[in-house]
C-alpha cells in the first residue's frame, strides 16, 4: 500500500529542503550511493533487472534520548534539568481528585503538574492514582466524604514507613468509589497519547500494591482483582503497569515497575517474583503472586531508583551491578527518581552514557537491499535491528520516505510492528516501492519513525547515516 502527496493529509504535504550543516561525508554518502545505483541497476535498462545491490550503515554509539524511554522526572517540578528526558511522572491522591463527591478536580491536578508545558515539549506522562502516601504527619489520602460513607472503616497508623491512614480496601462502598474516579479518570486520558503509562496504583502505600505488617494484610485475589477490572475498561488501549507480577491480573496484559530499582536485594526479589511467583521472605505473600518472566516482551517495565542508593554509587563502584539489574530488569524507563540531576558533561556522565545506551530500546538498520523487477518496481528490504533491551511497545509506525528534486515526497508504511523487533534478533522487511510513486529526477529512499498524534518522525535512531527532523536517508535512485 502507497501513500502519495495527493491523499495524504494536509499537514504532511510539505517541502524538504535538507541543511547545510550535516556532517561532510553525508556528501561522499549520498554520491556513492547515487553513483552505483544509477551504474550497476541501470535505471530504465533490460541488463539491471533482478541485480540486487546492498547497502550497509554502521551501529552508532551515541548515548540518544527517544520518546518512551529513559529517565523520568517529577511533572509538578518545571525547572531546568540537567539530562534530556521525554517522561515525566505525576502522582494524583484520592483527595485532591474528588474532595465533593461525583465532583473531579482535573484543573488543579493539570496545572499543579504543567501539563501544557510538558505537552508543547512533547514529553509524555507516567501516572499513578493514589490511595495511601504516607507523610510526616496525621492525614488521610481519601477525601474526607468516602471516609464517612464507609463508617471510617480503615486503619490511622504511625509506623517506619511514616503517618497515615490505610482504607479497608475490601469495603464494598469504596471498592464502588473506587471504580467510579477510574473511569472518570479513562473519560478524560483514555484516548490522550500524552498518557503513555498507567501505573495501578490504588492499593496500598504509595499505591506500589503492598502494606505494613503492623497495618493490615493485602486484601485477597479476588479483592486486588477488583482494583485492576477498572483500569482495563477506563484504559483499554493504555500500558498498564503493576508493582509485582499479581495473580489478580490473570490474562490481563500489564507491564511491572520497581520502585527499587538499583537496589540489589530488592531488586533481586522483585526479579523472583517475576520469575517463579514466589516471594521467599514472606510465604503467604506468594498466593498473590504469578511467574510473569515474559511479560517484558509485550509488556513495559520500569520503576524508580531505590531512595537508598546515591548517583555516586550506581554510576561509581556499582555500575556493573547496575548495567545488569536493568538488563535482567529489561528496564525502559526510570523515575520518577532518576538520573536527570546528574551533572551533565560531569565525571558521571560516561557511566549514564551507558546506563542510556541500555535500556529501552534502541533501534538501527543494518543494511538495505534493492533491485529492479520486470515490471519497472523495486524490490527493497531492511533489516532491522534492536540494540537495546526493551521492544518499542506502542502503535507508531516505520515509513519509507521517498522524496523528489523539488522537496515533495510519497510515504510507504512499512510491513511490520515495531514491537516485532525485540533485542537481539535480526528482523528484515521487504516491500515492493513501485515505479509509479517515483519522482522524475533524483529519488532519496529515507526511513523514518512517525508519531501518529502529529504525523512526524521522531525517533532518533542508533546508526551512521545523514539525517534530518528523525528521516534517515538509505539510497537514492534516478527516475
Amino acid at each position: 500500500m502507497t501513500t502519495s502527496k495527493k491523499n495524504m493529509p494536509e499537514q504532511q504535504i510539505q517541502k524538504v529542503f535538507f541543511s547545510t550543516s550535516q556532517m561532510k561525508w553525508k556528501f561522499f554518502f549520498c554520491w556513492l550511493n547515487f553513483f552505483c545505483i544509477s551504474w550497476i541497476l541501470g535505471l530504465n535498462t533490460k541488463s539491471a533487472v533482478g541485480i540486487a545491490i546492498s547497502f550497509h550503515y554502521p551501529a552508532s554509539d551515541e548515548a540518544i534520548s527517544n520518546p518512551f524511554i529513559g529517565s523520568a522526572t517529577w511533572a509538578d517540578d518545571s525547572s531546568e534539568r540537567e539530562q534530556p528526558f521525554t517522561l515525566v511522572y505525576a502522582d494524583l491522591t484520592w483527595a485532591e481528585f474528588e474532595p465533593t463527591q461525583g465532583i473531579y478536580d482535573f484543573e488543579s491536578f493539570e496545572k499543579n503538574n504543567h501539563f501544557d508545558l510538558w505537552r508543547e515539549q512533547g514529553k509524555h506522562v507516567i501516572f499513578r492514582f493514589v490511595t495511601d502516601m504516607p507523610g510526616q504527619n496525621n492525614h488521610r489520602d481519601i477525601p474526607d466524604w468516602l471516609y464517612n460513607a464507609t463508617g471510617k472503616d480503615g486503619k490511622a497508623y504511625a509506623v517506619s514507613y511514616g503517618r497515615g491512614y490505610s482504607p479497608n480496601y475490601a469495603n464494598p462502598i469504596f471498592i464502588e468509589a473506587h471504580a467510579k474516579a477510574i473511569a472518570a479518570l479513562g473519560k478524560r486520558y483514555a484516548k490522550d497519547p500524552f498518557f503513555a503509562y498507567i501505573e495501578l496504583g490504588s492499593l496500598g502505600h504509595w499505591g506500589e500494591w503492598h502494606i505494613h505488617p503492623d497495618v493490615a494484610s493485602m486484601p485477597s485475589v479476588s479483592i486486588c482483582r477488583q482494583y485492576i477490572l477498572p483500569y482495563v475498561s477506563a484504559f483499554p488501549d493504555a500500558k498498564l503497569m503493576l508493582r509485582r507480577p499479581f495473580a489478580a491480573a490473570g490474562n490481563i496484559a500489564v507491564g511491572l515497575f520497581n520502585d527499587a530499582a538499583g537496589e540489589q536485594e530488592p531488586t533481586e526479589a522483585w526479579l523472583t517474583w517475576i520469575e517463579t511467583g514466589e516471594d521467599t521472605e514472606q510465604s503467604a505473600e506468594s498466593e498473590l503472586l504469578l511467574p510473569m518472566p515474559e511479560a517484558w516482551q509485550t509488556n513495559p517495565i520500569g520503576g524508580e531508583l531505590s531512595t537508598k542508593m546515591k548517583h555516586q554509587q550506581l554510576l561509581g563502584e556499582l555500575l556493573p551491578l547496575t548495567l545488569d539489574l536493568f538488563a535482567r530488569s529489561h528496564t525502559s524507563w526510570i523515575g520518577p527518581g532518576s538520573f536527570v540531576k546528574v551533572e551533565r558533561d560531569g565525571n558521571l556522565q560516561p557511566a549514564l552514557d551507558q546506563v542510556n545506551r541500555l535500556i529501552g530500546y534502541r533501534l538501527r538498520i543494518s543494511k538495505s537491499e534493492i533491485s529492479k523487477l520486470n515490471n519497472g518496481d523495486y524490490q527493497f528490504t531492511l533489516t532491522w535491528h534492536n540494540d537495546g533491551i526493551a521492544p518499542f511497545y506502542f502503535d507508531w509506525k516505520a515509513y519509507l520516505r521517498i522524496v523528489g528534486d523539488d522537496g515533495q515526497y510519497n510515504l510507504m508504511p512499512l510491513p511490520m510492528h515495531l514491537i516485532e523487533i525485540q533485542p537481539g534478533v535480526e528482523f528484515p522487511v521487504t516491500l515492493t516501492i513501485p515505479q509509479k510513486i517515483l519522482f522524475k529526477g533524483e529519488n532519496r529512499i529515507e526511513t523514518g519513525i512517525v508519531d501518529p498524534s502529529n504525523g512526524r518522525a521522531r525517533v532518533t535512531l542508533a546508526m551512521v547515516a545523514p539525517h534530518d527532523d528523525f528521516w534517515y536517508e538509505l539510497l537514492s535512485l534516478q527516475q
